[in-house]
């Protein structure tokens, strides 16, 4: 009799709820909702930050069913809501969510002592359920999306007749800084150019970089929601160095560092080596809620010269080095192709410089 009481009560009379979490809430699914790249309903999204409910007890199960929702404690089912018959309802779904918050603090002690923190909790879970490297970051925690590495931003130096960059992110500074290389090595006959552990950085740093080398064309495209709003970044016509390139990549070179990595392979024929990259092709706007949060989601995706996507795929070698140590087993070129090439760490192995300057020394 109790378990049907219990339904009762949370069909007929739903729980009190705050009104500011009623507000926080709605901000934030039709932020989502309205803004991220690839669409998504107010009951996808709500089913996925109600899976937070067992980061705070693990005794807490939110489960979808085809025409109910239901709320489990320990197995127990304790609490079932009708969905609403238009997906979209997001005033009814932020209303179960609230209704599903206010239930579990009900029966689980350990939501009732963190009550504080149970809407953070399933907003971080809306967030991690979109899987497109969208990011919740909650007030109450340690903010680490800009982690602080001791990836050196930029290194030259001229190895025979062959110009190293190491570039470690696109910032103010490196468009110049590659200037300067390019200016001070003038006989140098090549370049490597090295995006191994480069995460990104800043785009327009890296469309300066790309344009550097490229004689005019596409660089990037961007696309989001709107399939005919697509952003075209074009290098100018004025590039004064035309000159064989490497490009150097791994598992960890991300974001902008593709977009460049990609740029120059389509369109001046700049080898990659390496392994597979990491595959983040996307871009995210901040949003900021009044509850001091801040979420950072994916409202549009990176595209190659050619069109195409980078994110999630990433970038595939020309020659692949994966598992190689520091020195090369072979200096035929022709043995790191055609390998299945996963991701890996490979910031600092010279064998990757050295297949380089073996395949720039053919060309010259």
């Amino acid at each position: 009799m109790l378990k049907y009481f219990i339904f009762f009560i949370c069909l007929f009379f739903p729980l009190s709820v705050h009104a500011d979490d009623s507000t926080l809430l709605k901000s934030f699914y039709e932020t989502i909702i309205n803004h991220r790249a690839e669409p998504i309903t107010a009951e996808q999204l709500t089913i996925e930050a109600l899976d937070g409910l067992s980061d705070i007890d693990k005794n807490l199960l939110f489960a979808n069913g085809k025409e109910m929702v239901y709320l489990y404690y320990k197995r127990r089912q304790i609490a079932l809501w009708h969905k609403p018959k238009d997906e979209n309802d997001l005033n009814s779904w932020v209303e179960i969510s609230l209704n599903a918050i206010n239930t579990a603090i009900k029966f689980s002690p350990s939501a009732s002592h963190n009550d504080f923190q149970i809407v953070e909790k399933i907003m971080t879970a809306a967030t991690n359920g979109l899987n497109d490297g969208s990011h919740y970051y909650s007030e109450l925690s340690k903010q680490d999306d800009e982690k602080n590495t001791s990836i050196r931003p930029f290194a030259r130096r001229l190895i025979d007749d062959v110009l190293y960059l190491r570039i470690g992110n696109f910032n103010a500074s490196t468009k110049q800084n590659i200037l300067d290389a390019l200016s001070d090595y003038p006989q140098a006959k090549g370049v490597i150019l090295d995006l191994r552990g480069n995460r990104g950085g800043l785009l327009t740093a890296a469309i300066d970089v790309a344009s550097i080398f490229i004689d005019g064309g596409i660089i990037t495209s961007v696309e989001g929601r709107d399939k005919k709003a697509v952003k075209y970044y074009n290098a100018d016509e004025n590039s004064n160095f035309i000159l064989p390139m490497v490009t150097l990549i791994d598992g960890q070179t991300a974001s902008s560092a593709e977009v460049v990595a990609a740029a120059l392979l389509e369109q001046i024929q700049a080898k990659i080596i390496g392994t597979n990259s990491f595959g983040k092709g996307s871009i995210q706007e901040m949003y900021r809620f009044e509850n001091g949060g801040k979420l950072a989601l994916t409202t549009a995706h990176f595209y190659t010269p050619s069109g195409q996507k980078i994110d999630k795929i990433g970038l595939i070698p020309d020659y692949c080095t994966t598992n190689i140590g520091d020195s090369l087993p072979s200096l035929d070129i022709s043995s790191y192709t055609n390998l299945s090439c996963t991701k890996e760490n490979r910031m600092n192995n010279n064998a990757d410089v050295e297949l380089a300057l073996i395949l720039l020394n053919q060309s010259f």
